[in-house]
C-alpha cells in the first residue's frame, strides 16, 4: 500500500473495500474494461471488410458458433450492468438514493441477470 492512501490496481481488485459501493465500483470498472476491449475487437473485425468479401464471409461463419455467442453474452452482460450501475451511481452521486445504495446494487444485479437470461434464451434457442 502506498503512503498517500492510494492502493493502485491491485488494491481495488484484491480487496476493494468494505462497502457496497466499492464492489459496485469494481464491477463497473471491469465492465468498462470489457467494453473498451470490445471496441478495439470490433474495429479489428470491421477491418476485415477492407480485405474483401471472402474474409468477411469466413468471419461470419465463425461468428455463428455457440462459443462466439457466449462471448456475445458476456459483452451483453457488460453493457447491461454498466448502464444499470451507471443509473445507480447517478442516483447515489446526486444524493437522491445515498441510503439505498445496497438495495440499488441488488436491483442492478437482479436486472442484469434477468436480462442476461432472456438474451441467452433468445440467442441460444435461435435456430
Amino acid at each position: 500500500m502506498r503512503g498517500d492512501g492510494r492502493r493502485g490496481l491491485r488494491g481495488w481488485l484484491i480487496r476493494p473495500g468494505s462497502g457496497t459501493g466499492s464492489w459496485g465500483f469494481v464491477a463497473n470498472r471491469v465492465s468498462a474494461l470489457i467494453l473498451v476491449g470490445y471496441l478495439y475487437l470490433h474495429l479489428m473485425v470491421l477491418s476485415l471488410l477492407v480485405r474483401g468479401s471472402s474474409s468477411w464471409d469466413t468471419f461470419l461463419s465463425i461468428a455463428g458458433a455457440r462459443a462466439f455467442v457466449a462471448v456475445d453474452l458476456v459483452l451483453f452482460l457488460a453493457v447491461v450492468w454498466h448502464a444499470a450501475n451507471g443509473v445507480r451511481v447517478a442516483l447515489v452521486g446526486t444524493g437522491i438514493a445515498v441510503r439505498r445504495q445496497k438495495v440499488l446494487l441488488v436491483w442492478v444485479t437482479v436486472v442484469s441477470v434477468v436480462v442476461l437470461v432472456g438474451a441467452a434464451v433468445a440467442l441460444l434457442t435461435e435456430g
